[in-house]
Parts: structure tokens; sequence; C-alpha cells
């Protein structure tokens, strides 16, 4: 048979989660002003949630242009400098990486999009039950 001395040594030594794991655990109240101090600036995560200035399509078409400009007067500007097979080869390995760049740049717009519907969601609900400083995009 168990004491009141054992009852209370065995509290103290196992968490409050292991005598009764469905106790939710208790916040504090500092914890609990950083929390409301947190979802009032929830906005704030928007800034880096939406890119704002250029979006990755139109960086990979100014990309684009770009490569397609230089293809054509690197070739233009070398004749006499450099043999053209290895310029050649290396507009190749250019126009490549640019595929590849456009490629990624339209799948991280598919993603972002993502992202973006997801922290709306979470602002929406975080709306509801707190005070969120200003509305969200």
């Amino acid at each position: 048979m168990k004491n009141k001395f054992e009852d209370k040594l065995a509290k103290t030594i196992l968490s409050e989660k292991f005598l009764n794991p469905t106790a939710k655990p208790q916040i504090n109240t500092e914890t609990k002003r950083a929390f409301m101090e947190a979802v009032a600036n929830f906005h704030e995560y928007g800034k880096a949630i939406y890119r704002e200035g250029v979006t990755l399509k139109e960086l990979s078409e100014e990309i684009s242009e770009i490569v397609n400009i230089a293809e054509g007067l690197t070739l233009q500007e070398s004749e006499h400098w450099f043999d053209n097979v290895t310029v050649s080869r290396h507009m190749k390995q250019l126009k490549e990486a640019q595929k590849v760049f456009e490629k990624t740049a339209l799948e991280m717009n598919e993603m972002q999009q993502r992202l973006e519907s997801a922290y709306d969601d979470m602002g929406s609900v975080l709306n509801r039950y707190y005070k969120v400083n200003e509305a969200l995009k």
C-alpha cells in the first residue's frame, strides 16, 4: 500500500503527461501573450508568402529573352575570336539551362499558389477565434 509521501514523490519524478496522458499541457501567461501577439501579426507573414514585384513567370520570360539575344549576339560577335563549335556548344548549354529554369519556375508557381492558399486558409481560421490585425490578401 502506498503512502502519501510515495504518491507525492511519484508525481514529482514522473511528469503529469505520464500519469494522465489525456491531460492537455497548461499554457502559462507569458506563452499565451506571445501567442496572441504572433496571431495579431499573422498578416506580416504574408509579405514573405506573397512575393511582391516580379513573378517567377515574368522573370522566366525575361531570362528567356536574354538567352535568345545572348545566343544570337554571341555567335555574331565571336566569329573571329573563338572557335564556333565551342561557342555553339556553350550556347546550347545556356539554352538547356534556360529550359530547366523555365520548367522549374512553372512548378514553383504552382507550389506558390498552393502555399498562398494554405496561408489564406490558416489566416481565415485564426481570424475566427483570434484578432488578426490586418485583413489577409
